[in-house]
């Protein structure tokens, strides 16, 4: 497995995710992830405590469809750190996004941390956890520059 082979991977999902207004076409990102995969989007609440909100693929796409149902959103890969070991791998995805669109559109990054496993054939991603940079949460510089991939 290369680095290129986590990008496309990668790719898709932001891929698939992003776009004008409307539904999104999780069908062809299904492929990627493990039949039990949990997708999990961490923040701060309107109350100011921190949650976790754990979703599988399909209750993802349910959630993100109400959210981008009346908005442009693009999400994109800008940095990108792989290691992998034996049947596990570990993908650290730096992503900038863009919700909406013209002068009102809302710009933001974050990190997807995702895990993979190795089904024999293909590699699948078994979760997702994110978060976004927000007041007091800003991505290390040190996490933006290009990361080979790690071997043992």
């Amino acid at each position: 497995m290369t680095r290129a082979d986590f990008r496309d991977i990668t790719e898709a999902i932001y891929a698939a995710i992003s776009g004008p207004p409307g539904p999104r076409n999780y069908d062809r990102i299904r492929k990627y992830y493990t039949a039990d995969a949990r997708l999990i989007r961490t923040g701060i609440g309107a109350d100011g405590k921190p949650f976790a909100k754990s979703m599988t693929v399909d209750e993802h796409e349910k959630d993100v469809s109400a959210l981008l149902a009346d908005m442009a959103f693009e999400e994109v890969e800008i940095a990108h750190e792989a290691e992998i070991f034996g049947n596990v791998a570990r993908v650290r995805s730096v992503y900038r996004s863009v919700y909406g669109s013209g002068p009102k559109a809302r710009h933001g990054r974050g990190i997807n941390y995702m895990n993979l496993v190795f089904d024999g054939r293909d590699w699948k991603v078994a979760s997702v956890v994110w978060d976004n940079e927000r007041e007091g949460l800003a991505i290390p510089p040190r996490v933006l520059r290009p990361q080979p991939d790690s071997r043992p």
